[in-house]
Parts: C-alpha cells; sequence; structure tokens
C-alpha cells in the first residue's frame, strides 16, 4: 500500500506541473516600432534654451517591431509654436529600419516643442519629443563710464559723440560741421532748465550764445529722449548686452531736465540706435556733470 500511495503522488505532481507549463505558454506582447533620438554633442535631444538664430542638429533612428516584424512605413516631424504646429517632414517608405536628421536654424523667441513620430505597416506608431526655448540675448553695447561733461569754457567738452564716446568743446564743434555731425547730445545748465541733455536741434539749446551758437551750427543731430523707471542699480546690472526697452515715438522729447542723481532715462539717435543715459553727480557748482552711457553697437 505505501508503494502504490507514493505512485500517486508523482502522478499528481507530474499531472500539476504539465498544467501550469500549459497555462504559462502565452502569446508574446508587440512592442510595436522603436524611435530614439541621435545623441552625442553635435545633437539636441533634450529639453534645451538656445539664442535666437542659433542652428541645432537634431536626427532619429527607427527599427521595426522584433515581435511582429512590421516594416517601417511612415515619418513625420512637425514643430509646434504658439500652439499652432507645423509639419516640415512626412514621408512614406517600406523599411525595417530608419534614419533621418537635420540641421534647424531658430528664430525669434518663446518656446517651441519638436515632435518625431514612425508608423510601422500594422499601424502601431511610437513617438518622441522635446521643448526648446529660444531667447533674445539682446543688442550687443558700448559702455562709457563716468564720462565728464563742462560748461561752455571748461576744458572738458559739453557736446558728445556715441559713435566715439568723448566729448567736445564750444571750440571744437562751432565751426566744424563734421565735428557737429558726430554730436547727438550736450549738457547744460539754463536758466530754467537746470541740469539739462538736450538733443543739438533743442529750442532752449540754440538760445545760449555761449553753446555756439547752436542755432549757427550746420549739422544738428535729430536725437529725441524718453523718461524710464529704470533704476541706478538696474543700469549698473546691465554687461556686455541689454534688450532696450521700446522707444515711445508719442512721448518722445528733445531735452530732459530738472535731472536728479540716480536718474536713468533713454535716448534715440537720428541713426535710430537707442541708449541709456545715467545720472552720476551733478556737482555743485551746477553746470557740470558726470554721466554714463550705454548705446547700441
Amino acid at each position: 500500500m505505501k508503494k502504490w500511495s507514493f505512485l500517486f503522488m508523482a502522478l499528481l505532481m507530474s499531472a500539476a506541473v504539465m498544467l501550469t507549463s500549459c497555462g504559462g505558454d502565452e502569446e508574446e506582447t508587440d512592442p510595436g516600432p522603436s524611435l530614439s533620438l541621435k545623441g552625442g554633442a553635435a545633437y539636441t535631444s533634450a529639453d534645451a534654451t538656445v539664442q535666437t538664430n542659433s542652428t541645432i542638429r537634431v536626427g532619429v533612428n527607427g527599427l521595426k517591431s522584433p515581435v511582429s516584424g512590421q516594416k517601417l512605413v511612415r515619418y513625420k516631424f512637425s514643430i509646434t509654436a504658439n500652439n499652432v504646429p507645423t509639419v516640415f517632414v512626412d514621408s512614406t517608405f517600406s523599411s525595417d529600419s530608419f534614419t533621418w536628421e537635420t540641421d534647424l536654424t531658430l528664430t525669434g523667441v518663446g518656446t517651441i516643442r519638436l515632435l518625431f513620430e514612425i508608423w510601422d505597416k500594422g499601424g502601431m506608431k511610437t513617438d518622441q519629443a522635446f521643448n526648446v526655448t529660444i531667447e533674445d540675448p539682446g543688442t550687443q553695447i558700448n559702455k562709457f563710464l563716468n564720462v565728464e561733461f563742462g560748461s561752455w569754457n571748461d576744458p572738458v567738452g559739453s557736446f558728445f559723440s556715441t559713435a566715439e564716446g568723448i566729448t567736445y568743446t564750444v571750440t571744437q564743434t562751432r565751426n566744424i560741421p563734421a565735428n557737429q555731425a558726430k554730436i547727438d547730445f550736450l549738457f547744460f545748465k539754463g536758466s530754467s532748465n537746470a541740469n539739462t541733455f538736450a538733443a543739438p536741434d533743442d529750442a532752449d539749446a540754440g538760445t545760449i550764445a555761449d553753446l555756439g551758437p547752436l542755432t549757427n551750427w550746420t549739422n544738428k543731430n535729430q536725437t529725441r529722449f524718453n523718461p524710464t523707471t529704470i533704476t541706478a542699480a538696474q543700469f549698473d546690472a546691465i554687461g556686455d548686452t541689454y534688450q532696450f526697452p521700446n522707444f515711445d515715438l508719442g512721448a518722445q522729447t528733445t531735452k530732459m531736465n530738472n535731472l536728479v542723481n540716480g536718474q536713468v532715462f533713454l535716448f534715440k539717435t537720428k541713426n535710430n540706435k537707442l541708449g541709456l543715459i545715467k545720472i552720476v553727480d551733478l556737482y555743485s557748482r551746477g553746470d557740470r556733470a558726470k554721466a554714463s552711457i550705454i548705446v547700441q553697437k
């Protein structure tokens, strides 16, 4: 009896093993095609921030499903900007594998989304995507710091050339039209317009005989000014590039007067170059000043 009992149990165990084996023999799931982004130093393959007008290289590698073996039949590349998608590539083919790359020059500013998609013959699809933020690095500028401005009879000039970053005296400008053409603004203290920066064509500047007078100048550049809310600390923090505020033509003036230390204001030259002037010191004498200037190159 013990022998038969052992054999019966052995048969039961064998049946259990067979049943378990049969139950695990399921059909393998098809993962569909695969798509990977090309990586390495030459490629952009993840979220990135670039400057406007930069060029990036993107690329993909695709493979058919190892389960179904369905051939790849379609590839699509699109870019979405301002919630509007634009298709740049939509191609059909029949292949076990696929590779593609391109160089993109990115203009404007904002964030765009790059989408890469691939399909196989069975209709299965996979995709990859990432975002690129495009920034404006600002305008290259020239800096002229702590420029001294004098009165009409000082050895330090009253007239400033943003192209050269230097001042000119009355003697250097009175009868020399070529020097007059270089002057973008001047400093003076008038009877009713104390501590003033003005354009050469400003009416009040033209009344000061000791400055030329400017009414006799052959060339008088039409520089214009806007007030700003920019602080002295913000001005001091400006680096080698700067995104200037918009110039308000409706609020433009030919002068900025009644100035105080630390004040910052915007100007636009006859050649449409933007700049900022920060008042550093309006000495107690009243007809001299120190200012720092930045201007577009």
